[in-house]
């Protein structure tokens, strides 16, 4: 075989190129491309960030656990996934700024993932923020939705109803961030009372059936009206406090100033 002109080996590596690569006339030639560029980054981060590829922000992938499905119930009370890159918590700057810190040490333990906490300018509103595809990824692939919680009308994941253990973790998030301890008081022959109870709330009713369900379970006296539900007697408030328990300083110290005055 003679020696090939300068055209004829320009011809026979666009060739080999194109069996490489994909033709890049066409999308699935470009796609191929792709996704040869990005192993090729993905092996040289250093080479990448100095041409300003900007890569996916690596997580950790928990195995199914309490603590797992309790984040799920936060993020189902007070948690949004608006979009494709973003996980958002709301919170009460001023009464539930401890419970924050908890969480924001909850999704770095489980996700180990950066965030950052914002205060509204025009309310005591706080939220936390991780961006994040994979995080947000990995939430829907555990049966979270994007979007609207009430037009999705969200409920606990299959599999966190698929064990008591983490229905039970499930309900202390959404209590702790969409339910509470309240006093409830009312008037009898000229005479006033109060008694505590724990009451959650949504506009899901799937949710409110589960919760219910939870609490049924575990043989509490339980009621179910309208978006609540609720747990009356002092006894029972005791009892969950006790059996569940809360993450929720706010709760627990308005849990504890209520016995301190009976005494």
């Amino acid at each position: 075989m003679g020696t090939l002109t300068i055209s004829e080996r320009a011809r026979l590596g666009g060739l080999k190129r194109i069996t490489l690569h994909g033709n890049p006339g066409t999308p699935l030639g470009r796609s191929k491309g792709g996704k040869k560029t990005i192993d090729f980054f993905r092996k040289n981060p250093s080479y990448a960030q100095t041409v300003g590829f900007v890569r996916r922000k690596e997580i950790k992938y928990p195995e199914r656990s309490e603590k797992l499905a309790e984040i799920i119930g936060i993020i189902l009370g007070d948690g949004a996934l608006p979009g494709n890159h973003q996980l958002t918590i709301s919170f009460n700057y001023e009464t539930d700024n401890q419970y924050a810190s908890y969480i924001c040490n909850l999704l770095k333990e489980l996700f180990s993932v950066n965030y950052y906490v914002h205060k509204r300018k025009d309310s005591n509103g706080g939220v936390i923020v991780v961006s994040s595809m994979n995080l947000i990824n990995f939430l829907l692939t555990q049966g979270l939705l994007k979007g609207n919680k009430i037009k999705n009308q969200i409920d606990m994941p299959s599999w966190i109803k698929e064990r008591l253990n983490y229905q039970i973790a499930c309900s202390r998030g959404l209590m702790d961030t969409d339910g509470g301890l309240y006093l409830h008081k009312y008037r009898s022959n000229s005479k006033f009372y109060e008694y505590p109870k724990l009451c959650f709330t949504s506009h899901s009713k799937p949710l409110l059936r589960s919760v219910h369900e939870v609490f049924s379970k575990l043989n509490f006296k339980v009621y179910l009206r309208g978006h609540h539900v609720s747990i009356y007697s002092l006894s029972e408030v005791k009892r969950y406090f006790r059996e569940i328990g809360s993450h929720n300083p706010k709760h627990l110290l308005r849990f504890e100033k209520y016995f301190d005055r009976l005494n």
